[in-house]
Order: C-alpha cells, then sequence, then structure tokens
C-alpha cells in the first residue's frame, strides 16, 4: 500500500479519487454561498433518491425477501425500485409533491398559481409515466410517503402489492 505525504491545503494530490478528497468536494457544493437566495438553496436539498421514505422501502421489500434494482434510467419515469421477474416498478412518492389525499399534501399559501401548475405537471407527469410503462409490459406499483412510517404496514403492503402474484386481467 503506497503512503502518500500530506500536502498543504489546495495544493494537488496523487490521491484525487480518494473518499477524502470527494467528501470535502461533497461538503464544498452543500454550502450557501453559491445560490441567489436561501429559497433557491432550500429547493436545492429536496432530493429525488435516496429518500428516507425509500430506503424505509428498501429495507422491507430486502426484509422480505425481495431482490430489486435502483433507479433503472432505462424505464419511462425512473421507478425507485424494480423487480425485473416480476416485471414490476415502484414508485415511492412524497404526498406533498405528488399530491397524494392525506395531511402532509398541504398547499403553500404563498404564489398558490406556480405551485397549482407545478403540482399539475406532477401528476400529470406520473400518470403518463405509469401509462408508458404498461404499454411496455410493466407493472406500476405507488407507495405513498405516509404509508412508510409504520414497519409493519409497510410490509403488509409491499406483501400485498409485490409479493403477491398479480391477479389475471
Amino acid at each position: 500500500m503506497a503512503v502518500y505525504p500530506a500536502t498543504p491545503t489546495g495544493a494537488c494530490s496523487k490521491r484525487t479519487g480518494s473518499k477524502l478528497a470527494k467528501r470535502s468536494a461533497r461538503s464544498r457544493s452543500k454550502t450557501k454561498e453559491g445560490y441567489p437566495s436561501l429559497r433557491s438553496w432550500t429547493m436545492a436539498q429536496v432530493r429525488s433518491k435516496n429518500t428516507k421514505p425509500e430506503i424505509a422501502v428498501r429495507k422491507a421489500a430486502h426484509a422480505l425477501g425481495l431482490r430489486f434494482r435502483l433507479h433503472r434510467k432505462s424505464l419511462p419515469g425512473t421507478p425507485d425500485l424494480t423487480f425485473a421477474s416480476k416485471r414490476i416498478a415502484l414508485f415511492v412518492h412524497g404526498c406533498f409533491w405528488h399530491r397524494h389525499d392525506c395531511d402532509k399534501a398541504t398547499s403553500p399559501a404563498s404564489n398558490v398559481e406556480y405551485w397549482t401548475a407545478k403540482f399539475d405537471r406532477n401528476v400529470r407527469r406520473d400518470a403518463r409515466n405509469a401509462t408508458d410503462l404498461r404499454k411496455a409490459g410493466w407493472r406500476c406499483v405507488r407507495i405513498w410517503e405516509c404509508e412508510t412510517k409504520d414497519a409493519k404496514k409497510l410490509a403488509g403492503i409491499l406483501r400485498r402489492k409485490i409479493a403477491s402474484k398479480p391477479k389475471a386481467l
């Protein structure tokens, strides 16, 4: 194993691909200085992958013995989990962004026209992706953020929607 001497801050190192270099680059990108406003920075922190609800679904699915692939870009909508042997594409939707009928799907009080249009686009895109997946021979399953809070209920939902055999059409 090669040992490289420590370099002063800002100097180049032979360890450019190291975890330390990647970690420091990541932490610099999360600072607020590079954004035009605090709101812009706040919105940039909203993740689309590896969210807490998605990780809860992944853990529950794995505990049930289900094996899956993550974020298949070759499918419409880039499903969060795909079960290729069953041809099931699973989406873990946030209640706020995808307008579930629960308490989390509140609407912002400011800039109402923008948010209404934004939510409508999200819902239309979800429907279009589900239709495209069905046309490609995939079954589309949606799990809502509010359904991921209780692990036992989530396991039951996954068992019912994924592990069981689909009904004949």
